[in-house]
């Protein structure tokens, strides 16, 4: 993913000779990423051929510019974003104009607005920033992977490069000034950079292992190492042990960390240090036994068609697993995957990226033109997509009501269950349910809006309800504020709740980390309810298990996230304070809205069987009211799933946006969650 050709070491006077092992070591590194990608649980660790390929693309790169500085004292800027948007953008070009095109072609209506705006964020280098953002943004966990997501590195790249060539520039003028040799300024400046740059990673990779996975700042170490690694290479001469061991040596920490590490690390952090001083190390080798290895012409072919073969074969995977349906790629389209990818790779290497590279024009200013002409075609063709896909969807929203003809919930009443009309269509609208949930200020805040709840309802009345926990509780509000509504004005509602914090005295922890905040939290909001003291006192929490599929976040074992429980609940318990917990809600085995818009004639295909469902495993939140005096445990199972299956649609009504319920299901749950309340 470079502009450059492989050097070769300590060769000033001449033309840089090719080192057919880094085009096998750039085989490597995509390699380990396409089999990842492929098969997870082959390479768990397959993520660090990114990192492998940050250091090549540091190595060349900063290499070749010191090298200019050496012979000539300056650096041709120009020169070289002219030939980094000949290298770079018309393969990326081709791959978001074709990804923009399969959008509409595969993709439902509820991901084509979100996708398309990364591809406008891909464009414009951006897309890192963008996911970092997605990474903190609750309401985006569990949605499905978007084809261009991995851009990001590209535009890690594009940044860095928009900077160490000025300050390898500006490292020049000192050394014209006092008469020193300007490479020993320029490795003094990319050393500070990459110390800085490292010091950051380790410092804010656990304060924020999401962003911190995507954002340039705690990356730019990585290449500036591939730099020093050249400038290095240039005034030293490892012997020939020294040359086995860096190769050998470093070959062998890559392929450790591909296949120990795994995405529960907190990374990048010192653990990537492992694969990129490996990387490091296998350039710094030279030519010795690895070298004729990596040297070898199917491995230096894949070289050759990496950055091509980096920028297809995510695409494919992604649009393949949509239309399968699946959530991950069996052997056969596996195969057919990485046969599709190689064949995109070689036709857009042959076609795209060489007629590019090799026909340079007779002046720089339309090479610049070009490039601002197939980023202004991405961006418009994608931003003039994303418009349209949003303008349809607002066209669906609002559809969503309780009548007679969606009698929700209540087409399972055990007594006396509605009748579903056939014929009516679905409410809400499969495309827009993943924005049907509860509306306001008070369920939709995180961590760090602040303690003070919200009221439903007459704030004078004179019995209240608090509800506190995360996201799962905040869901049943809507069916509150409606009881509360109805009720005369005899009950008000407080809201406690955090998306991504259950009432609980015990945190979680995200890539080894704790979310202690959260916590925190939680114990001030006990004594604002004890203070309080309401009538009644709701909770609810996201299964174990969700956590962790969904946000990554897990506790050190079941016992502890019951002992968390345990402790605030027991505390209102000792307070006499009436509290009714909602047992964990079934969890849908496949994303539900997906395959409702896959098979809107066919709903069924899209439910899941009870067993699966509901689980196994006890719920922690459940197991800790156990016992404790004046704590009831209310379980909404039968009224969300049927004797053997929990379906998809119920009462022509969708019951799950993710592992939440639909805003317009928990409407039609207000009188069986009322009497199971015992507040009527």
């Amino acid at each position: 993913m470079t502009d450059e050709p492989p050097l070769a070491p300590a060769r000033v006077a001449s033309r840089p000779a090719v080192r057919a092992d880094i085009q096998g070591l750039r085989a490597l590194a995509v390699g380990l990423v396409v089999v990842y990608h492929l098969r997870p649980g082959w390479l768990p660790g397959g993520f660090v051929g990114v990192d492998v390929f940050f250091v090549i693309s540091g190595f060349l790169i900063i290499g070749t510019l010191t090298g200019e500085i050496r012979r000539t004292g300056r650096v041709g800027l120009l020169d070289f974003y002219a030939r980094r948007i000949r290298r770079l953008l018309p393969a990326a070009t081709v791959v978001l104009l074709a990804v923009t095109a399969a959008v509409f072609a595969v993709l439902p209506q509820s991901r084509r607005p979100g996708v398309l705006r990364e591809v406008v964020f891909s464009a414009a280098n951006a897309q890192n920033w963008l996911l970092a953002v997605l990474s903190n943004d609750y309401a985006h966990a569990g949605v499905g992977a978007s084809p261009v997501q991995h851009f990001w590195s590209l535009a890690v790249e594009e940044q860095f490069y928009l900077v160490i060539p000025v300050v390898l520039l500006a490292s020049a003028v000192p050394a014209a000034r006092r008469g020193g040799g300007p490479v020993r300024y320029a490795a003094v400046a990319v050393g500070v950079i990459t110390v800085a740059s490292f010091a950051f990673s380790v410092w804010y990779t656990p304060v924020d292992p999401g962003a911190a996975y995507f954002v340039t700042p705690t990356r730019m170490w990585q290449l500036g190492v591939g730099g020093l690694a050249a400038m290095a290479l240039h005034r030293l001469r490892p012997g020939r042990v020294a040359r086995l061991l860096l190769g050998w040596g470093g070959l062998a920490a890559v392929l450790v960390s591909a296949f120990r590490f795994t995405t529960g690390m907190a990374f990048p952090g010192w653990v990537a240090a492992l694969p990129t001083a490996g990387a490091a190390a296998m350039l710094l080798a030279g030519e010795e036994s690895l070298a004729r290895v990596l040297g070898l012409r199917p491995l230096t072919y894949v070289g050759d068609i990496s950055y091509s073969l980096y920028l297809w074969h995510w695409p494919v995977i992604v649009f393949v697993l949509e239309v399968t349906g699946r959530d991950s790629l069996a052997r056969p389209e596996a195969l057919a995957a990485a046969a599709a990818s190689l064949v995109l790779a070689a036709l857009s290497k042959h076609f795209v990226e060489d007629p590019f590279r090799r026909r340079k024009p007779d002046r720089r200013r339309t090479t610049y033109g070009l490039g601002v002409a197939m980023v202004a075609v991405s961006v418009a063709v994608a931003a003039g997509g994303w418009a349209a896909a949003e303008s349809t969807l607002a066209a669906l929203r609002g559809r969503s009501v309780i009548d007679a003809d969606h009698p929700g919930a209540l087409a399972l009443d055990p007594n006396r269950p509605l009748p579903v009309p056939a014929g009516v269509p679905l409410a809400p609208v499969p495309a827009v349910a993943a924005e049907d949930w509860p509306h306001d200020d008070c369920t939709t805040r995180d961590l760090g809006d602040g303690l003070a709840s919200c009221v439903i309802g007459n704030p004078d009345a004179a019995k209240t309800l608090v509800v506190v926990g995360d996201s799962h509780a905040a869901q049943f509000s809507t069916a509150l504020a409606e009881f509360a509504r109805r009720d005369g004005d005899q009950w008000q509602v407080h809201l406690m709740v955090r998306n991504g914090c259950p009432f609980s005295a015990v945190p979680p922890s995200e890539a080894g980390t704790p979310l202690t905040e959260c916590s925190e939290e939680n114990l001030k909001k006990l004594d604002h309810i004890r203070d309080l003291k309401p009538d009644l006192v709701l909770t609810a929490a996201m299964s174990r298990q969700s956590y962790l599929k969904d946000l990554e976040w897990t506790w050190e074992s079941t016992a502890r996230m019951v002992d968390g429980y345990r402790t605030v609940l027991g505390a209102l318990a000792d307070a006499a304070i009436p509290v009714a917990v909602i047992r964990a809600l079934p969890r849908p085995g496949r994303p539900v809205l997906p395959c409702l818009e896959r098979h809107p004639d066919r709903p069924s295909e899209c439910d899941t069987p009870r067993s699966t469902a509901v689980g196994s495993s006890a719920d922690p939140l459940a197991v800790a009211a156990t016992g404790l005096p004046g704590v009831r445990v209310v379980d909404l199972t039968d009224w969300i799933c049927r004797a053997d299956t929990c379906p998809a649609v119920v009462g022509n009504v969708v019951v799950f946006r993710d592992n939440h319920l639909t805003a317009t299901y928990v409407r039609s749950l207000v009188d069986p969650l009322v009497v199971a309340l015992g507040l009527r």
